[in-house]
């Protein structure tokens, strides 16, 4: 009886362990960092869109999408390039 004692004492340190690091905050770090910018006329980021972007939709051409705010490249999100002139 005593050897199960122990044995279920141990169980529930080791389950409270593994639980408390489960639910324990991802660091920042690891977290992509991005944001979504109007683009320059040569590629580059520009000024960061608040709120909707005002690209009019005119033309094929990227007028905004999102960046990656590290390396400033581009991550080619679908979802989240705007095409047209930036106003």
């Amino acid at each position: 009886m005593k050897n199960l004692r122990i044995a279920l004492g141990v169980a529930a340190i080791a389950l409270g362990t593994v639980t408390a690091f489960s639910f324990a905050p991802a660091k920042a770090d690891s977290k992509l960092a991005t944001g979504v910018f109007y683009v320059n006329p040569d590629g580059s980021m520009g000024t960061q869109v608040t709120g909707q972007s005002n690209c009019d939709e005119e033309t094929s051409r990227i007028c905004s999408q999102e960046y990656n705010l590290q390396t400033h490249q581009p991550t080619n999100n679908p979802a989240l390039i705007k095409t047209g002139n930036r106003p």
